[in-house]
């Protein structure tokens, strides 16, 4: 598989309104797909322009330049029905647009992105929203700043110093916290610290603009690994950068997942060219995040009748994190006190669990047992997936690594305690680098359902009461129900179609000779 795209078959494709080769049913669908995502763009943009709300955070007066907003004082329950229409308008936009192209929709995939470019270029202009987490980077930057070590001060005791900065950033769940990230996250916080001083817009503003042009550039990379086929190019672009879900909670979220999603898919762009840049993606990935090192088994599990490329990445991957790493040795232990602390998040389904299963059984002892529990849940889903998904049948080393990649990833998402929505940023890399399958709607519904508890994303009291017992109602009631389910469904179906290819091929008559 070519992994570039040629000049000739990008021009030769036909424009996102129509083609020759579409039908009726598939451009009216594809160009209501294409309308529905520009429109939550439009939404959320509208969103941010409003000003401080339960959506999005205080952080600072407006100035100049971006991001713009006004003092508009939207009452709770606008905000939160533009953003669960933004949420669920988008997730109709991404299923639709995944059915026009298998009804034989051919837009120009240049195009797809170049729309994605723009829209992430809007959606900087405003204030970060759905989330506190940016208050957060800004602290540990302020403190990298200041000389101070952000993985042993707390953004509260910033705070309490007087810091400008400090002062805003009082916010939750991490106030008490310290950095959990990688060096490479350290250093990019420190640089966005660097150019906004004591602003905390400013600094919030430096940090969005660094994540959506990660975002941006993996959309590229994207569309260069789905070779010369319109389609593979075009399914890229709408799950990934014209997905509003993921523009929501990468770009207008603009989480430090996003830069890690860009390091692993830097690495599959390498996995052809050098061993030596994958192994330095990979440890950039895991310097981001621990957990991303992940990666590491699949890569080398594709690398491993290339003897020679595999010592060149692990070396120097090796050699990458010992550097990083060594200067923050911290990172890693702050790292593992919050993966080992049981905690589950709203909208997971493992407190559902917890009570109705392993406490009856186990009574008190049922705390101890969830990590193993957890561990247990993950590797067995992983292994089900890595048996169920279609196999890979051009033998291409990008969807040979990709494929086992997404089974442990998809493990982790479905069989893990504590998961946020923007953690699926990795698997929806992947699912863009793999034929369709029916794990594309599994992640679907697994990120709009981690999503939806978000809405509208600041951990405040809502007003009316009514709405906020809602809100309640549905991240701790319903959506847990919701996520049982699809993991019980997942169990199903990989059951099944194990059971159907297994019988599939005892039932083959032999090849002759």
């Amino acid at each position: 598989m070519s992994s570039s795209v040629s000049k000739g078959n990008s021009d030769s494709c036909p424009p996102v309104a129509a083609g020759p080769s579409d039908s009726d049913g598939g451009r009216a669908l594809g160009n209501g797909a294409l309308l529905a995502c520009v429109g939550c763009v439009c939404l959320t943009i509208l969103l941010g322009l409003l000003g401080p709300s339960s959506v999005e955070p205080l952080f600072g007066p407006a100035g100049h330049l971006p991001p713009w907003f006004w003092n508009a004082r939207p009452p709770d329950l606008l905000i939160w029905g533009l953003v669960a229409v933004v949420l669920l308008l988008g997730t109709a936009a991404v299923i639709a647009g995944l059915a026009a192209i298998r009804r034989g929709w051919s837009p120009r995939p240049r195009q797809l992105l170049t729309v994605g470019t723009l829209a992430v270029a809007g959606l900087v202009c405003v204030p970060p929203m759905g989330t506190t987490d940016p208050l957060n980077y800004a602290a540990y930057g302020r403190m990298a700043a200041l000389g101070l070590n952000p993985y042993r001060v707390t953004p509260f005791g910033l705070a309490q110093d007087g810091d400008p900065v400090g002062r805003l950033s009082i916010a939750e769940p991490w106030l008490h916290t310290p950095s959990v990230y990688g060096p490479l996250v350290t250093a990019t916080e420190w640089t966005a610290s660097l150019v906004g001083g004591t602003s905390m817009l400013r600094t919030v503003w430096i940090l969005s603009l660094l994540s959506g042009a990660a975002f941006v550039a993996t959309g590229a990379l994207l569309l260069r690994l789905a070779g010369a086929d319109p389609h593979r190019q075009a399914r890229s672009q709408l799950l990934w950068t014209l997905n509003p879900v993921l523009l929501w909670n990468l770009v207008v979220g603009p989480h430090v997942d996003v830069l890690g999603a860009f390091c692993v898919v830097a690495a599959f762009w390498a996995l052809r060219r050098s061993g030596l840049a994958v192994g330095l993606a990979l440890a950039a990935a895991t310097a981001v995040k621990l957990t991303l090192g992940i990666f590491a088994l699949p890569f080398a599990w594709s690398m491993w009748h290339d003897r020679r490329r595999l010592v060149a990445a692990a070396s120097a991957g090796v050699l990458a994190l010992a550097l990083g790493y060594g200067f923050v040795p911290r990172a890693i232990h702050n790292a593992a006190a919050v993966s080992s602390s049981n905690q589950s998040v709203v909208g997971s389904p493992w407190p559902l669990l917890q009570r109705r299963l392993l406490t009856p059984v186990f009574g008190s002892a049922a705390k101890h047992l969830v990590p193993v529990v957890e561990i247990m849940m993950v590797l067995g889903i992983a292994a089900l997936l890595l048996a169920a998904l279609p196999p890979v049948e051009n033998g291409a080393i990008v969807q040979v690594t990709a494929r086992p990649a997404l089974a442990l990833v998809g493990g982790y998402l479905l069989g893990t305690a504590y998961v946020r929505p923007w953690y699926d940023a990795v698997a929806w890399l992947l699912v863009a680098m793999l034929p369709r399958s029916w794990f594309d709607l599994v992640l679907i519904a697994h990120t709009t359902c981690m999503t939806l508890p978000f809405d509208p994303g600041l951990p405040y009291p809502l007003h009316p009461d009514w709405l906020n017992g809602v809100v309640r109602q549905t991240g701790y009631r319903a959506m847990p129900y919701l996520q049982a389910l699809l993991f019980i469904a997942v169990v199903g179906i990989c059951l099944w179609r194990i059971r159907h290819r297994h019988a599939g091929t005892t039932a083959a008559p032999p090849r002759p000779a």
